[in-house]
């Protein structure tokens, strides 16, 4: 028994497998609550939170995989609420990529659907999610000794929602 514990410890160290703990931000919803934020002098529904989670795979490409991950908020029995990630809610899906010159992540939104209970404009959306992105990054690079160019692409637009392609942006990070 011994040596097949043995092999399966070894097996995995052969893998290279890393688990890593990272501090990561999320757009929540905050429906059901009695709470708001204020968002460019307007009192909303959501608050871009920041907390770890343990991260395996490449980086920083495992840290957008984590900030578009569902997210169930802990409550009193009294709160169910399934999902409070802004991205879930509204079918925003995130694609990051490393290339030659900068890292990317898109933003997809040919899936796009505000639940009702999500009182917000689709900008809005957008900008605190790109937020959320920005400040998890911001934060895995804080100490890096070279920088990172990181670009922000807007996809899956239709005629009625094409101008949220100006939210696209770029970004300087770590030192």
């Amino acid at each position: 028994m011994k040596i097949l514990c043995l092999i399966f410890a070894s097996l995995r160290l052969s893998f290279g497998i890393t688990y890593e703990v990272h501090q990561i931000s999320q757009a929540h919803s905050l429906h059901g609550t009695d709470i708001g934020e204020d968002f460019k002098g307007e009192a909303i529904q959501v608050r871009i939170s920041q907390f770890p989670v343990v991260v395996v795979g490449a980086l920083p490409e495992s840290l957008i995989d984590a900030v578009a991950a569902p997210h169930k908020m802990p409550g009193p029995d009294s709160y169910k609420v399934p999902e409070v990630n802004l991205l879930v809610l509204c079918g925003i899906e995130l694609t990051p990529e490393m290339t030659a010159d900068s890292f990317e992540v898109t933003f997809d939104l040919s899936k796009l659907n505000i639940p009702e209970e999500v009182e917000l404009s689709i900008r809005t959306v957008l900008e605190l999610s790109i937020k959320s992105v920005r400040e998890t990054l911001n934060t895995f690079y804080l100490e890096s000794q070279s920088a990172q160019l990181v670009k922000i692409e807007i996809t899956g637009t239709n005629p009625k929602n094409a101008t949220l392609k100006n939210l696209a942006t770029e970004f300087q990070l770590g030192n």
